[in-house]
């Protein structure tokens, strides 16, 4: 039997590479906001972060990283209204 590859992608908050399928993919579509992507493949510059709120908090602690990471210049109050929606979430871990 032959097993499919699957992708490995490396999560911003702790840089542990993990497969694609365990992580949330953040696309920054046409440079104006950050989504979060759901089903259906966005288009945009994407990133991944683990399922876990400490992952999270260490992604988007600092604005800076973020515009460098997607190369763009978004607000802080954007990043962190983002940042705050995607804990909310009910596929977010607690730790």
């Amino acid at each position: 039997m032959k097993r499919a590859n699957i992708p490995i992608r490396t999560c911003i908050g702790c840089r542990h590479k993990l497969e694609q399928n365990n992580l949330i993919r953040i696309v920054c579509p046409k440079g104006e906001s950050l989504e979060m992507q759901e089903s259906t493949k966005l288009p945009g510059r994407g990133a991944y972060v683990c399922r876990s709120k400490s992952c999270i908090q260490e992604a988007f602690k600092a604005p800076k990283r973020i515009n460098a990471l997607f190369r763009v210049h978004l607000s802080s109050s954007v990043i962190n209204e983002f940042k705050n929606s995607l804990l909310e979430k009910e596929i977010i871990a607690d730790e």
